[in-house]
């Protein structure tokens, strides 16, 4: 063998014309990879604000069904009365789908919430000693613009 046909087998040394451009490949596959995880990460961030917010919405809504149902309840078992006042219960003993709306103002707390309730009384057999139950199912609505909740309480109380 030669000395020349040696020398270019032993040192593979390519000429700084054959690199120019693997800088620029390197850089754009960088780049994208980037672009992808910045992406995945943006979406990831979206989910988790609109599961937040249904979070929030949603306990708006079982906090403002229980406030109605403790207004409810105040109104069938008065303070500093010994037994239910009976006519409140049957004075909003209504159909089926009529509902008594319960004002709940538009404090931090309840805004965009809407609350009612129905009273129902459970009379017992006329034979049997126990006492008369009251029925009160609260459902709340809370919304904004992308978010809808609701949520139902249901409450049996007796007069003791």
């Amino acid at each position: 063998m030669n000395k020349h046909c040696m020398l270019t087998m032993s040192h593979k040394v390519t000429s700084p014309k054959k690199q120019q451009g693997s800088a620029i490949v390197l850089a754009i596959f960088v780049i994208i990879i980037v672009s992808l995880l910045g992406a995945a990460l943006v979406s990831l961030q979206r989910d988790s604000a609109k599961g937040t917010s249904y979070e929030v919405y949603a306990a708006r809504a079982y906090l403002s069904a229980y406030s109605a149902s403790e207004i409810a309840l105040v109104d069938l078992f008065p303070l500093n009365s010994s037994a239910a006042n009976a006519t409140n219960c049957t004075d909003i003993s209504v159909p089926l789908g009529t509902n008594i709306s319960v004002p709940l103002g538009n404090d931090a707390g309840f805004h965009g919430c809407t609350a009612d309730y129905q009273c129902q009384t459970l009379m017992p057999s006329t034979s049997s000693s126990l006492p008369t139950r009251y029925k009160i199912v609260s459902t709340a609505v809370c919304k904004n613009a992308q978010t809808v909740t609701r949520r139902q309480i249901t409450v049996e109380a007796v007069s003791l």
